[in-house]
């Protein structure tokens, strides 16, 4: 039995060793092309979490042109106090030291 096998595989070498680089050739093209195909992938739910992200941003500073184009008050009175450190005449601002 064990001779049997080895005739087959010395009668039939050539075939075997095509078929083998065949197989090796379309695993190195193959493998580069599934591993790039999963790093597309990645990278693009990455790029789809952050397109999200960036609209809901959007959203939010379109929301804040228009409070500032209508001039609302509050906002207007938020902003200057938030960003600006400025107060009402007569008040006192005390200011805490963040750590």
């Amino acid at each position: 039995m064990k001779n049997d096998l080895k005739d087959v595989l010395i009668r039939h070498q050539k075939p075997l060793l095509w078929a083998a680089g065949l197989i090796a050739v379309v695993v190195i093209f193959l493998g580069s092309s599934i591993i790039s195909l999963v790093h597309n992938k990645r990278e693009m739910h990455k790029l789809a979490r952050q397109s999200a992200a960036l609209d809901e941003q959007h959203k939010e500073l379109l929301r804040k042109l228009d409070l500032l184009q209508k001039q609302d008050l509050n906002y207007l009175e938020e902003v200057a106090r938030t960003q600006y450190n400025m107060v009402k005449p007569g008040e006192i601002q005390f200011r805490i030291p963040q750590e």
